[in-house]
């Protein structure tokens, strides 16, 4: 049986793994596909890549990205991106100097919340990735404050928590069109990990009208239910849907690699589709 997982994260962005580790071990686990979809970033693809060719692991090269929608936050994937594009790596650009600015911000307000750890820590623990959140937890947790990355972001980082504070995000048709532009197949991340999901579903056909592909249906959080009820809203509006573990290594101990809603494999459909949507916008 063909084992996929289309939702990954390296050490490029806040993972642990290196690119060329996370490659090694989803040919361990016995992966024949692998998407590396690093938060706004794409420097770990080349190097994914280049082991997947070593390893025997088709990589197909994503990114995850955080955009605004008409009422918040969510977040993107674009699958089959060319990760050199010049569109997409100056929006990316902008992206990377916002979060260097909300760490600083971050850094400030934890220091003033009695916690110390100063910037520097941060970065040396992501000398040549995209440094945020995960890495601020991580940070506090070498200086003894916490024990974990979820409790340093239940008491502090998490969204309405103590020290959390906003930064810039793309639109989502900007993003959706960006993600196009280069090449690729844009799908809303997660839905399930949104308390708004009735509606931004409402919602669904008018971002399918933007040009949004599908949405990931068997994520590691979801219920079987969910996934199946995502599923059938997907092929409601001729769009498609994926899946994937959200494997960050040690930042997410809980997701493991090639392992969907409750603990299942993710469907090869998933894969399917992606590339069949892949292809009719390349050729259209």
């Amino acid at each position: 049986m063909i084992k996929i997982d289309l939702h990954t994260h390296s050490s490029a962005s806040d993972g642990t793994l290196s690119p060329r580790s996370l490659v090694k071990l989803a040919a361990e686990t016995g992966l024949s596909a692998l998407g590396l979809t690093d938060h706004d970033t794409v420097d770990g693809i080349d190097e994914a890549l280049q082991a997947g060719k070593d390893f025997g692991v088709e990589i197909i090269p994503g990114i995850e990205l955080s955009v605004n929608w008409e009422e918040g936050s969510m977040h993107l994937l674009g699958y089959y991106i060319d990760h050199h594009h010049l569109g997409l790596t100056e929006a990316l650009q902008t992206c990377k100097l916002s979060r260097e600015n909300r760490n600083e911000k971050i850094i400030a307000r934890v220091n003033e919340l009695g916690y110390s750890i100063k910037l520097e820590d941060i970065l040396k623990l992501s000398p040549d990735g995209t440094c945020g959140r995960a890495h601020i937890a991580n940070a506090l947790i070498q200086s003894g404050y916490f024990k974990s990355v979820k409790e340093a972001f239940d008491k502090l980082l998490d969204y309405r928590a103590a020290a959390y504070i906003d930064r810039y995000r793309l639109q989502l048709e900007e993003a959706i069109q960006i993600i196009h532009d280069a090449g690729g197949v844009a799908v809303w991340a997660h839905p399930g990990n949104h308390s708004k999901i009735n509606r931004m579903l409402e919602l669904l056909p008018t971002w399918i009208d933007f040009g949004l592909d599908g949405l990931e249906s068997d994520y590691c959080d979801h219920s079987i239910k969910l996934r199946d009820d995502l599923r059938k809203q997907a092929l409601q509006y001729g769009s498609i849907y994926t899946g994937g573990s959200d494997f960050h290594g040690l930042n997410k101990p809980e997701n493991s690699l090639g392992r969907g809603p409750e603990g299942s494999e993710i469907d090869v459909n998933c894969l399917r589709m992606l590339k069949e949507r892949m292809e009719e916008r390349r050729s259209s």
